[in-house]
């Protein structure tokens, strides 16, 4: 795969100086308000950059065919995909990509009865997820603190796949099936 068709795509701008963890609260929570306004946008951003790639985010298969399309896409991209002079944007799409398979993850523990929702992750200040949009209200699992942060997960595949290690296509699938699992 020689690169991906960027087209007009432009990241979120998360409008932050300091990683969330270490910002003041007010600048985390309207972190998060901000990117929950932000969704419709970014999914049709996203939509349309898969789109240009043969690549549709709806239907049941739609995280394995996302997986399957950015694995290639990051691993042609290589190291420079981090930290290059195209980092932002690929960070940019990978924050994409966790937004929109948390809000897959949402709408289907929604149809089963699930309260799962965004929130700020505030439990504890040594979790790695501290003040960092998290989903949480798992009905499945007894700690109320329990949460799963979509966009870790995404990002740490995304590294693996661009340093060209071993980052299973299916992966993102396999976030969704086993959240749900909990939801």
């Amino acid at each position: 795969m020689a690169g991906l068709d960027w087209g007009d795509y432009l990241p979120f701008d998360a409008q932050l100086d300091a990683p969330l963890r270490e910002v003041a609260r007010p600048v985390a929570e309207a972190h998060l308000q901000r990117l929950l306004a932000a969704r419709p946008a970014r999914r049709a951003a996203l939509a349309a950059l898969a789109a240009r790639h043969g690549v549709s985010l709806d239907g049941p298969a739609a995280a394995a065919e996302v997986g399957a399309w950015l694995r290639p896409a990051l691993a042609a991209a290589g190291k420079p995909a981090l930290d290059g002079p195209d980092a932002w944007r690929w960070s940019g799409l990978v924050a994409d990509v966790a937004l929109w398979l948390g809000e897959r993850m949402i709408a289907a523990a929604r149809a089963d009865g699930g309260p799962l929702d965004w929130a700020l992750c505030t439990s504890h200040k040594k979790a790695t997820g501290y003040q960092r949009p998290v989903l949480m209200g798992f009905r499945r699992v007894e700690d109320r603190h329990y949460y799963v942060d979509v966009a870790f997960m995404v990002a740490s595949w995304a590294d693996l796949a661009a340093r060209g290690r071993q980052a299973r296509p299916d992966f993102l699938a396999t976030i969704e099936e086993v959240s749900l699992r909990d939801a």
